[in-house]
């Protein structure tokens, strides 16, 4: 699947709850957003940040400004399938620093995708914001816009999609972080 995938790393977003820029949060000494970097970089030569933010330019990578400002993740995910060539993509945000090549691989791209739409999950909490998506569903997106839906779980449940369960040893790579607290559980849970 690596010459027909293209990633998209959203670092777009407020960061409300933190505060600060969260794909710039340093974690083991490098940013958030070079871990992610770092997991998917070895999965496709197409990567880049779905942001217009001119502090993501020192990880040399593409930045694809939003289409549609504020939108949240269905904007981002819009943005992103509009730019892509890329029959899939695999979309993440910039606020899973855990996240490793081994467990996209196993979880999702060693895996002949069954719907449009496939994205990890551990113990029924979804996490949409690690997935697959299916170029052709930009339309999906882009009717959601215009009607001012803009809750990214809403909108996947009225389209076919596919959850790929993570192990409980593997749960830890979904760990995203929105808070101080959040990054303060982190920090202690991969210090052991």
């Amino acid at each position: 699947m690596k010459d027909s995938l293209s990633i998209y790393i959203l670092c777009g977003g407020k960061s409300s709850r933190m505060g600060t820029e969260k794909g710039l949060i340093s974690f083991k000494e490098k940013p958030f957003v070079q871990h992610i970097i770092d997991a998917v970089s070895p999965l496709s030569d197409k990567v880049y940040l779905v942001t217009e933010n001119q502090d993501y330019e020192r990880f040399g990578l593409p930045l694809v400004p939003d289409l549609v400002p504020d939108r949240g993740p269905v904007g981002a995910i819009y943005t992103a399938l509009k730019h892509t060539s890329s029959s899939w993509n695999l979309i993440l945000s910039c606020d899973v620093p855990a996240i490793t090549t081994r467990g996209l691989q196993t979880y999702l791209l060693d895996k002949t995708p069954t719907a449009p739409i496939t994205f990890l999950s551990k113990k029924n909490q979804a996490h949409p914001l690690i997935g697959l998506y299916a170029k052709h569903v930009r339309a999906n997106f882009v009717q959601a816009l215009r009607k001012g839906n803009l809750k990214l779980r809403d909108l996947i449940e009225f389209l076919p999609h596919h959850t790929a369960e993570v192990s409980s040893e593997d749960a830890y790579i979904l760990e995203n972080v929105n808070t101080p607290e959040d990054l303060e559980k982190l920090i202690r849970t991969h210090e052991k």
